[in-house]
């Protein structure tokens, strides 16, 4: 075993790992994806979770195998190819391990309910901390937009894509992408429990949502602006240093978020009691409208922007809601213009 294969050794267990706990990423009610009764969930469902576990380790054991046995006498070029498909290969046992138990558990799933309920509770759809505090991003770009215009002379020429207003671009993009998503996640999300206290409980996991989409927002316009800042020589500015003590906190604290959220769970269900879950079995959207073995959501008929996944924690896009387009709109112009730029540029 060669020092190259520790790496790798932790991707395959990772993986592992993953793909081991999936299961667990849902709502009661719904397993591998598909809404399925309590009798299968506690029954036949487990037998099923128990073969789809094995299948994964089966995979991730044969690729751990591949990594430690095969002898680092390979050249370089074959050994390589070899780790790579060991990788690679336990990642399709995986996937594939999925969407065969999604397939059989969609065997048993309950139909879907037309009848529509509605929460009596107010619906908190303020942004944590305030508009004026989601607004501090942008006013960091904008003081620094101010500085780059005073000093535009004094940029150095031949930067390209690097230099400091294509930089202040990007910064501006993503910026006005994890605003829009999260003040669209506060108001345009759909609600599962209509009374009690898993009301409070899935609209206090909605809102850490949106602070994790503002703080995202903070920390690029941090790292943006002091990218900019340090490349004007006649600001003499160093943040370098300094803004790690800003933004390693807020990832710390972004991580910290995710955890507590896989440790409750979707909706924060397991911070309470199971009779204080809502009534509503599942997450009251339709089986058939969750494509690609429930990884997207497309269901034109749902004006909710925002669903809760059904693989992992947290909430995805309803691809079939033309609101949601503008905020992938969003999202990939940057990738679209920066190598526009790039051939301007050269060109």
């Amino acid at each position: 075993m060669t020092s190259e294969s520790w790496p790798l050794l932790f991707i395959i267990a990772f993986h592992g790992l993953l793909f081991h706990a999936m299961p667990r990423f849902s709502r009661p009610g719904i397993l591998f994806a598909a809404t399925v009764p309590e009798a299968f969930v506690s029954g036949a469902g487990r037998t099923l979770v128990s073969r789809y576990r094995a299948i994964v380790w089966s995979g991730a054991a044969l690729a751990l195998g591949v990594v430690l046995l095969f002898p680092a006498a390979l050249d370089p070029e074959a050994q390589g190819f070899l780790y790579l498909g060991a990788v690679a290969g336990n990642l399709i046992v995986g996937i594939s391990a999925w969407l065969w138990a999604y397939r059989r558990a969609h065997a048993h799933a309950v139909a879907h309910s037309e009848i529509r309920v509605a929460s009596l509770v107010p619906r908190d759809t303020s942004l944590p901390g305030g508009a004026l505090f989601a607004s501090g991003p942008v006013f960091m770009l904008l003081i620094t937009a101010v500085l780059v215009a005073t000093h535009r002379d004094q940029i150095p020429e031949g930067m390209g894509i690097t230099g400091p207003p294509a930089l202040l671009a990007f910064g501006v993009f993503y910026v006005a992408m994890m605003l829009a998503m999260a003040v669209s996640m506060s108001r345009r999300t759909r609600q599962i429990a209509v009374e009690g206290m898993a009301v409070a409980v899935e609209q206090r996991f909605r809102r850490l949502n949106v602070f994790v989409l503002v703080l995202a927002a903070y920390g690029v316009a941090m790292m943006v602006s002091t990218a900019i800042l340090e490349s004007i020589p006649a600001l003499g500015v160093r943040l370098g240093e300094r803004i790690a003590f800003i933004v390693l906190p807020l990832m710390l604290f972004n991580l910290a978020i995710a955890l507590w959220m896989f440790r409750v769970g979707q909706g924060g269900h397991r911070a309470i009691a199971a009779s204080a879950r809502p009534e509503t079995w599942g997450d009251a959207t339709p089986d058939a409208a969750w494509k690609v073995g429930g990884l997207f959501y497309f269901n034109p008929s749902d004006p909710a922007i925002w669903v809760e996944k059904r693989i992992g924690v947290g909430y995805t896009l309803n691809i079939g809601n033309r609101s949601a387009w503008l905020l992938i709109g969003i999202a990939l112009l940057p990738m679209i213009a920066a190598p526009l730029l790039f051939l301007l540029k050269g060109g």
